[in-house]
């Protein structure tokens, strides 16, 4: 599992051939404790796609998941807007 794990730092980027892996494993989970940088959030928005406009073909397809309780949600938040 040390291994496995050593080779994944290492593919990362995030381990220095003289750290533990723990170490390194530490500093990489700490980037991820605050606020993500405005250059990560367009990054992750232009890789899901999400600045494109709402698809309420995809929008009614996941009220379908929903079930029953879509009337609940609706209704809570027509309520608090």
């Amino acid at each position: 599992m040390q291994h496995a794990q050593r080779n994944l730092c290492r593919k990362l980027g995030i381990l220095n051939e003289l750290e533990p892996v723990e170490i390194a494993l530490q500093e990489y989970m700490a980037m991820f404790s605050g606020p993500l940088p405005a250059d990560i959030i367009a990054a992750l928005t232009a890789i899901f796609n999400l600045e494109e406009s709402v698809d309420t073909e995809l929008d009614d397809a996941l009220i379908g998941l929903a079930g029953e309780g879509v009337g609940d949600i609706q209704e809570a938040d027509q309520a608090a807007t």
